[in-house]
């Protein structure tokens, strides 16, 4: 078994990272391979890295490609060191591209709720797009986990003394957390799955597991769910770009500015470091400081 053979099995049984992931580790070190021009991996030094990562910036790529790349190329030396199938890491000390944080983009809470009251409720498809826009926002999930939420698991929700249902999903690195549902979302929820999925279920001869359905009854694909939020937010006369991961953000956001703890938001984020979630902490801070010069009474 060749190195990129064996450390792709090493990422899928010992790390157990998502086929997504592993997919773009492999397509990143093969990258990489590509660049030593047939010599062998363990034959790169220190230097040839340093050369790898210039000709990456020469290539075009963006801090943030480059990074993702050197960060396969890490994870890949480190686990042939550990095999010891080279001597040492060359890429230790290797100084990886800054890259510029870009505060993240969200939406209003007036803006959220022109968003949440464009679908309708007289067709199964409208009834299901209620549902998820309330459960993204609700929730902050990611779309991936979103498309991997299941009937099953929404049928045996259970509220508290609040009204608050707590749903497991398994997020980045196939780790579960706990997001809640509150009673808004938990309504358009009940909706759907009594009058809007049986009838989407209905019309495919095979049955799906899948909570959110499209018009043939088979699962409701990433690409489809984006798809939707555009469409939602250009009908509520929302005229900045709109995603599913801007919802997410305007969760984490609404929160923070409700004074909702950051180590909370980062549970509910499945955030693995604290300092992921703390780009949110800028965002409501220049919020606040725009605010401050609009509303201050100067002499």
């Amino acid at each position: 078994m060749n190195a990129l053979a064996a450390f792709t099995l090493h990422l899928e049984v010992e790390r157990d990272f998502s086929p997504h992931t592993i997919a773009a580790y492999r397509r990143d070190v093969s990258h990489f391979l590509e660049f030593l021009e047939g010599d062998p991996p363990e034959t790169a030094d220190h230097a040839r890295l340093r050369r790898y990562v210039q000709h990456l910036a020469r290539a075009g790529l963006s801090a943030a490609s480059r990074q993702r790349k050197l960060a396969a190329v890490r994870a890949f030396y480190r686990y042939l060191a550990r095999e010891r199938l080279v001597a040492k890491d060359p890429t230790r000390g290797l100084v990886a591209p800054k890259q510029a944080r870009r505060l993240p983009k969200f939406l209003d809470p007036p803006e959220v709720a022109a968003l949440l009251n464009v679908p309708g409720t007289a067709s199964p498809q409208g009834l299901r797009d209620r549902a998820l826009l309330y459960m993204l926002y609700a929730t902050g999930l990611r779309v991936a986990e979103a498309v991997a939420l299941t009937a099953a698991a929404a049928a045996t929700l259970e509220t508290d003394a609040a009204g608050l249902a707590e749903l497991i999903v398994s997020g980045k690195g196939r780790k579960q957390r706990g997001v809640l549902l509150d009673p808004p979302a938990l309504a358009a929820l009940g909706d759907y799955l009594d009058r809007g999925r049986p009838a989407l279920a209905a019309r495919s001869a095979e049955p799906c597991g899948a909570l959110f359905l499209n018009p043939s009854g088979g699962p409701l694909t990433a690409r489809a769910i984006q798809q939707l939020v555009v469409r939602c937010a250009r009908a509520a006369g929302i005229d900045k770009p709109v995603t599913p991961h801007v919802l997410r953000h305007s969760f984490a956001t609404h929160l923070l500015e409700g004074g909702a703890d950051l180590r909370a938001v980062q549970e509910l984020l499945g955030h693995s470091s604290l300092s992921t979630t703390q780009i949110y902490t800028h965002v409501t801070s220049d919020r606040l400081k725009r605010v401050y010069r609009a509303a201050h009474p100067r002499p």
